[in-house]
């Protein structure tokens, strides 16, 4: 009977540990809240193992957007591909196509969840649901540039999820 207690009490946790989802061992480095104009569009948390990020070295990390708002998987797509014209990023369109296999429509307090793991590639969660995987790393950099890079549309947003304007 005890041996059976001993085994339930330490097989519990490793149970546990097996749901644990990739990003959910890293450490916050900032967030920041993108409005337009007054309306709440989005809550991003950026993560990484030392709680420190550098574009584009940094692996594994993981960007979470909370969504405070309904979007289409159309807009989310449209919305990308404007960032990457002023990025000039040319396989955009390509790209494009790619993540029309991997986004969904996010509903209000949804949350999308980027893990870009040890080797470059990208895997998409929508509300800890795995959406799906794009294993490129020439994607997943030009991908997280649109909020990362120092070329980003958004330098303060960049700075907030950096946690540099703390």
């Amino acid at each position: 009977m005890n041996k059976f207690c001993f085994l339930i009490f330490f097989a519990l946790p490793l149970n546990a540990m097996a749901d644990t989802l990739p990003w959910q061992q890293l450490h916050l480095v900032g967030q920041a809240e993108l409005k337009f104009f007054i309306w709440p569009v989005y809550e991003a948390r950026l993560y990484s193992g030392s709680g420190a990020y550098e574009f584009p070295d940094t692996r594994p990390f993981a960007l979470s957007l909370e969504y405070k708002r309904q979007f289409s998987k159309q807009q989310l797509i449209s919305e990308t591909q404007k960032q990457w014209q002023l990025l000039g990023v040319e396989k955009g369109d390509q790209w494009a196509q790619t993540l029309t296999d991997v986004f969904s429509d996010v509903d209000k307090s949804d949350v999308i969840t980027l893990y870009v793991d040890a080797q470059g590639n990208s895997v998409f969660y929508l509300n800890d649901t795995l959406l799906g995987r794009v294993n490129d790393p020439e994607f997943t950099e030009h991908f997280v540039a649109i909020w990362l890079s120092d070329q980003t549309s958004k330098p303060d947003f960049r700075a907030d999820l950096l946690g540099r304007n703390l």
